[in-house]
């Protein structure tokens, strides 16, 4: 009896390490460099939220300030040392960028982030904003810029300005924006939707009725907007428009 004790004890003690010290699902961590665009609403927080509904282990972010471009971001110098931390996603964000000049310069500058963010291992990806609101004209302009930035770099292409443009193309009532260039509350959660649904994409067995659910309670998207939001958001992913 008293040896069975003794090697069932053993037993314990060998096994008892090991549960004890199993891992935590590492982190996917993701650092957001943009302007007002971004914090103002506070997206890199939304897509927190929403990792963390989803059951992902999300870290997030954010080197922003009001008006700067990433050639801003490139001279100031911190957006360089936070990249330095290590990252699995470096998300990069300029204003509309739809103007010759300002494309040419969105184009340039996600090169020139991308070589040292490709150097710390991460991968950068490219966040689609959307043009002035009393620009509309300017939607095509502005897509093809961030399309171009993307492909030059080889980068993951964030379309939340064509899931506006998508959302906006079936019902022009919506409040997306809360200024001539700001997002609404509602804008924002349409834009983190994409972000979201970009880096993490969902699989069939995943992307199922509860995800949603959980997705749109989080992000505070009412019934009769969910699947309208949910649409346009994975149809720019999926299956981008042409652009003329």
């Amino acid at each position: 009896m008293k040896r069975f004790l003794a090697a069932a004890l053993l037993s314990v003690i060998a096994v008892a390490p090991a549960w004890a010290q199993a891992p935590a699902a590492k982190a996917t961590r993701v650092l957001f460099i943009g302007n007002s665009l971004t914090y103002e609403t506070d997206i890199p927080g939304r897509v927190a939220k929403v990792a963390k509904a989803t059951g992902r282990n999300v870290v997030v972010e954010s080197i922003a300030y009001p008006a700067f471009s990433l050639e801003d971001h490139w001279r100031d110098g911190r957006a360089m040392e936070a990249i330095k931390k290590g990252w699995d996603y470096v998300v990069l964000q300029q204003g509309t960028s739809g103007q010759e000049d300002a494309r040419r310069e969105l184009i340039e500058m996600v090169k020139r982030f991308d070589k040292p963010i490709r150097a710390t291992g991460a991968k950068t990806a490219v966040y689609m904003v959307w043009p002035l609101s009393d620009r509309p004209k300017e939607w095509p302009d502005v897509m093809l810029s961030y399309r171009m930035a993307a492909k030059g770099a080889d980068a993951i292409l964030i379309p939340a300005g064509e899931a506006w443009f998508r959302a906006l193309s079936k019902d022009p009532r919506l409040k997306l924006y809360s200024d001539p260039i700001h997002p609404s509350s509602f804008g924002s959660d349409l834009a983190t939707l994409t972000i979201y649904l970009t880096l993490f994409p969902a699989g069939p067995q995943e992307f199922n009725e509860a995800f949603v659910k959980d997705v749109a309670r989080v992000l505070e998207i009412p019934d009769s907007r969910r699947d309208a939001f949910f649409d346009a958001a994975t149809l720019a992913i999926d299956s981008p428009l042409t652009i003329k």
